[in-house]
């Protein structure tokens, strides 16, 4: 995967930029929106400008993390989505959330379909906490399968799932 822009028929997934920092941050923020993400809690407005300056920089050199999502037709920052090197691991994660009055429209299998069929990954592993159905769900949907039962990186209970991809 490159830096390029990855369009799909209703978003477009690009390079984050400083001027993302308001529209991220207020997804960020929301503690519905962060609930399954990381340790749980919303992120400071610090450490999601942390964040964009982190994958702005990654994206390029390594084709690895996470992009904006832009809803195509509003051109408004609705969430993020991208691949990680979990080097602990020496696995390929997929991520991505959304600001939650995009949940429940499909828009998280479109990017997450698009970043993985833009990955030059053997696999793609994606961790999610046991009591996320709706992400369970576009997993399923998107052909993980589940291998393992084990504790995160903040020591939280997650299902690991992975998806083999032909090249």
């Amino acid at each position: 995967m490159n830096a390029a822009v990855i369009e799909t028929r209703r978003l477009r997934l690009r390079p984050m930029a400083d001027g993302d920092l308001d529209a991220l941050s207020a997804i960020t923020s929301d503690p519905a929106v962060m609930a399954f993400v990381g340790d749980g809690q919303p992120l400071s407005r610090a450490s999601t400008a942390e964040w964009i300056t982190n994958a702005a920089a990654s994206l390029p050199d390594t084709g690895l993390g996470s992009r904006a999502v832009v809803h195509a037709e509003s051109g408004a920052l609705i969430g993020w989505a991208g691949l990680v090197w979990r080097a602990d691991e020496e696995v390929v994660e997929l991520l991505y959330g959304f600001a939650r009055q995009f949940w429940g429209q499909g828009l998280a299998s479109e990017a997450a379909h698009a970043i993985i069929d833009s990955s030059q990954a053997p696999s793609i592993d994606a961790t999610i906490d046991p009591a996320n159905a709706a992400s369970r769900r576009i997993l399923d949907k998107l052909g993980f399968t589940e291998i393992a039962t084990e504790l995160d990186e903040d020591g939280l209970p997650c299902v690991r799932l992975r998806r083999l991809l032909p090249r």
